[in-house]
């Protein structure tokens, strides 16, 4: 199936994808007030497991299993290993420094892109590719409160930008192996992959211990309640979708909008937000406006 140029439908996909996203970053931050990285990890895709079990068992006759490499990569690079990098760099960077982050999925979804999966660049691509990690290469160095930190800690956001290669690893993925395969089906087959791992890692982690014990924990198993069931579940089917229906490079443009709603909602929680990142964030920005232009 060859790519199509988006149309209104497509736009109206992604500014849904945006929101339902934009607010991920807030609701990580106050699942780890109670939870251990580990355990909100495990937390979210056990839940994500059991509200896409009835939709494996349905559609598991529409999985192709004899691609079953790809899939597994996208069940590990979709949403298994950002959701647990994520929560190990927000225990001490901000949410709106990690949705500023988050920008960076297309550069590594270009890029991976033209040296992995063979997908032709033109010009200006590589000037918005410098231009946008440039501003990344900044953020990372510039840590909390807009102060350069050459600190183990400072480095954190790190884990945000390999988050983003692995959804790049995923978009590729799915444009190039999966197009054909129902987006539901291909959101399914991480429960056949890794629904019993993440169930499992959801009582050995203690995460089971800790809602049981903690004295308030609703605010935290609810972030990660929707985390799971918006952000993971729902929001994968949709992008999947949107990937199928357009293309992986215009599917995570999704992150072009990210940053104002994880910007916004970190001003709303009380998060000093100071003028390096904004700075910052008009270079990635920039560099993905450059990155869509044609030589």
């Amino acid at each position: 199936m060859e790519n199509k140029p988006p149309v209104l439908f497509d736009w109206m996909l992604l500014f849904l994808l945006a929101a339902m996203w934009g607010v991920s970053f807030i609701l990580i931050k106050k699942s780890l007030t109670v939870f251990q990285p580990d355990q909100a990890a495990f937390v979210r895709m056990a839940f994500a497991t059991l509200v896409y079990l009835p939709f494996a068992i349905i559609y598991a006759n529409k999985i192709d299993w004899k691609k079953w490499k790809p899939l597994l990569v996208v069940s590990l690079c979709g949403s298994g290993l950002p959701n647990y990098l994520y929560a190990i760099a927000q225990t001490k960077v901000s949410s709106s420094l990690a949705g500023i982050l988050n920008s960076l999925t297309p550069f590594f979804t270009l890029i991976l892109g033209i040296l992995i999966f063979k997908n032709k660049a033109d010009g200006n691509k590589w000037l918005g590719v410098l231009l946008g990690l440039t501003g990344a290469i900044l953020l990372v160095l510039f840590g909390r409160g807009g102060q350069i930190s050459f600190s183990a800690e400072g480095f954190l956001p790190l884990f945000c930008v390999a988050a983003t290669i692995c959804y790049a690893i995923n978009a590729n993925t799915v444009g190039k192996y999966l197009r054909e395969m129902h987006p539901i089906a291909i959101g399914s087959a991480s429960v056949f992959f890794l629904g019993v791992p993440y169930l499992v890692g959801f009582f050995w982690s203690g995460a089971y211990h800790t809602i049981r014990t903690h004295p308030d924990p609703k605010m935290a198993v609810s972030s990660l309640a929707y985390l799971a069931v918006i952000g993971t579940a729902a929001a994968s089917i949709l992008y999947f979708y949107l990937v199928q229906r357009t293309s992986a490079i215009f599917a995570t443009s999704v992150t072009y909008l990210l940053p104002i709603v994880a910007i916004f909602m970190g001003i709303w929680d009380g998060e000093k937000v100071t003028a390096i990142h904004f700075i910052c964030t008009a270079m990635i920005l920039g560099g993905l406006y450059l990155t869509r232009q044609k030589s």
